[in-house]
């Protein structure tokens, strides 16, 4: 149980909750593998979403002692623990992760030398470090945004010719090829690069080749930010949020920075609306309550939703939507009071807003599971029926795919 602000309500944090914790996000990486170095008690959730997320065969652990911690002998070990795994694995990874908990921040450890040492051993090995430490969520240096950034410190320093590449920073899932960003981009010429999407390690060190960078997520500005003094590589900060006018801006300022045509965007914005009036049709009098641990902008989206028939009875905010649109990051703000209210007639997007108003029916998504723009609302409408029980008719598919 956690209590997200003093004074707020205890609610249960599931160790799967969503699906993405920090092991998962850290394995987008391919071809790369975890050591876990913690106590065991922190590694128990991240073993179980390995057994139940089907990646248990590429991680590690390094349980912790209380004497590995206090003689500091857990040092040798982690080298020793690693140069064994980069022994036995098969086939070798291309990158070995050392991931160390709060008790290693506590410590106050340089692992520069543990990495340095593996890959001298292992020159085709790159060796660093990535952490998990939820005692940092309410500082400067949230838990996200250190991991994005993190992600991708390691890149080699040397650049690259560019290529036609643009590449996604910030969310876990790449985005679904039918949506209308990559396909904008495909006939105009340039590739898609997401790397949850990249089948070996060479593609992830091509984010160096990337005319542009598009920051998907606010935990990846930062990441952003180092890749453009690193590499000169611009990037749009023009974050996941549903609503159409930031729709239009975000492909009209992309297709003007790389030269691509601007297609149709009055007929696609028309046709995402037709398909979540017929959504809202479906479900009648069913409420709509929205959390930010869907979708980080959730007023953003009640307001397209409104505007479409939809019947939002109450948005559980957190700190990113009050603030500017680029903010870092923030943490949910959890009700004093319960207004649980007609849950028969509710239907929750989001885990904490079902948990907030006991609904019966819910939108198991977490931060917009890496859709964004119209594709994003329509495979949301797609979701909102499904949850109600309302799935689309074999007519009313073909009907939408005409539109």
């Amino acid at each position: 149980m956690i209590s997200d602000n003093p004074g707020g309500l205890p609610r249960f944090c599931h160790p799967y909750h969503g699906g993405w914790d920090v092991a998962t996000i850290a394995l987008d990486i391919p071809e790369s593998r975890i050591l876990f170095v913690c106590p065991v008690s922190c590694a128990r959730n991240i073993c179980l979403n390995a057994v139940k997320g089907g990646y248990k065969d590429r991680i590690n652990v390094l349980a912790l002692t209380e004497d590995d911690i206090v003689s500091g002998n857990y040092e040798e070990k982690t080298i020793e623990a690693a140069c064994h795994v980069l022994d036995t694995v098969e086939p070798r990874p291309k990158a070995l992760i050392l991931y160390v908990s709060c008790i290693d921040a506590m410590l106050g450890n340089d692992h520069s030398f543990q990495t340095q040492e593996i890959m001298d051993r292992y020159p085709d090995v790159n060796c660093f470090v990535l952490k998990m430490c939820p005692i940092t969520r309410f500082s400067g240096d949230l838990p996200l945004v250190a991991l994005q950034h993190d992600m991708y410190a390691p890149l080699p320093e040397e650049t690259i010719p560019q290529e036609n590449i643009v590449a996604f920073i910030g969310p876990n899932i790449a985005l679904h090829p039918d949506n209308e960003l990559v396909q904008i981009l495909e006939d105009g010429g340039y590739r898609m690069l997401h790397i949850q999407a990249c089948d070996s390690y060479e593609d992830y060190l091509r984010v160096r080749a990337a005319k542009l960078n598009m920051c998907l997520m606010p935990f990846g500005k930062t990441a952003c930010e180092m890749l453009q003094k690193r590499y000169g590589t611009p990037f749009l900060p023009y974050m996941a949020r549903f609503d159409f006018a930031a729709i239009r801006m975000t492909i009209t300022k992309m297709c003007g920075m790389l030269g691509i045509d601007l297609p149709d965007l009055d007929a696609m914005e028309q046709q995402t609306r037709d398909v979540l009036r017929s959504c809202a049709e479906s479900i009648g009098d069913t409420e709509l309550v929205i959390d930010s641990v869907a979708t980080l902008f959730p007023d953003a989206l009640r307001e397209t939703l409104v505007s479409c028939g939809f019947k939002v009875r109450r948005v559980y905010a957190d700190d990113v939507s009050r603030q500017e649109p680029d903010a870092d990051s923030g943490h949910i703000r959890v009700p004093v009071e319960r207004s649980y209210g007609d849950t028969e007639n509710v239907l929750a997007i989001g885990m904490a807003a079902s948990s907030f108003e006991g609904a019966d029916k819910t939108v198991d998504v977490f931060y917009d599971n890496g859709e964004w723009g119209y594709y994003g609302l329509r495979k949301l409408a797609e979701r909102i029926r499904e949850a109600a029980g309302h799935p689309r008719s074999a007519a009313q598919v073909r009907r939408e795919k005409e539109l």
